[in-house]
């Protein structure tokens, strides 16, 4: 569940006193890839194999589940290695030991926005979302935030389909690892004759920063919202791509900061 139940004391109406409290638990994970190329990540002991392919998916390193040829996970105490073989990794070697030991920050990303390597195609008019449907996407997740509700420590991610309705959703001490088990949920159920992602809604508790857009471009994801703020790099970004991005959906309203011409407004 990756909680903990701890004894603290707590100040309240002027005593101190003994208390039970939850608290998250944070692990180590080593991932290797090919045995060449390796990075660590803090992250909740949850959904590792989810987090692990929607990562590879959101960094550009593979399409679809089958790019990765063999997956081993051992788990020892607070840390968890894992090994997984990519298909085609030759070619992306040089690529990863000069950009994947820079592991992107909880709090956002720093230096350039976007690494050598990164091609984004830019999306098209198609995708549609009724406004209607975006105001009654809290409705849809608000009983999955209980471990948000019992310990504040967690963000979510949720993808949703064009209706707004819940497809996968994932937890985590860290938004961008929520983020990729979420993407990872939906690689490893769909079917692989077709691209499960590409008509998904990403729809996020925390801010939206240039690092989270980037993983949905590299994951062709077409829509993110999110109740907190967008960050000005995501704009551009998403400006630049065509992606809809949507913040602020709280109650009955939301700000669209990109592509306005996705959501449907009846009248």
């Amino acid at each position: 569940m990756s909680m903990k139940r701890i004894s603290i004391s707590q100040f309240k109406d002027g005593e101190l006193t003994a208390f039970d409290d939850i608290v998250a638990e944070e692990n180590v994970l080593h991932l290797e890839i090919n045995k060449d190329v390796s990075f660590d990540v803090i992250i909740s002991p949850s959904d590792i194999k989810e987090f692990v392919y929607g990562n590879l998916l959101s960094e550009g390193f593979i399409k679809v589940k089958g790019d990765v040829q063999n997956y081993k996970e051992k788990i020892k105490k607070s840390l968890i290695r894992v090994n997984v073989k990519l298909k085609d990794f030759p070619m992306r070697k040089t690529f990863l030991k000069k950009n994947y030991n820079i592991v992107w920050t909880e709090c956002g990303s720093t230096g350039e926005l976007t690494r050598l390597g990164d091609r984004f195609q830019r999306f098209g008019d198609d995708f549609k979302i009724n406004a209607d449907e975006i105001l009654n996407i809290f409705d849809e997740i608000k009983d999955k935030i209980d471990l948000f509700k019992q310990t504040g420590a967690f963000h979510y991610a949720f993808m949703l389909d064009k209706n707004a309705k819940l497809v996968s959703y994932a937890y985590d001490i860290g938004r961008h690892n929520a983020v990729d088990k979420a993407l990872g949920h939906i690689l490893l159920t769909q079917d692989p004759e077709h691209d499960a992602i590409h008509d998904k809604i990403l729809y996020i508790t925390g801010r939206i920063s240039s690092d989270i857009l980037l993983k949905c471009l590299r994951a062709r994801v077409p829509v993110i919202i999110s109740r907190s703020a967008p960050l000005d790099s995501a704009v551009n970004l998403a400006r630049e791509h065509n992606l809809c991005l949507i913040g602020f959906l709280r109650g009955k309203r939301f700000n669209v900061y990109s592509n306005p011409d996705a959501v449907i407004v009846k009248k």
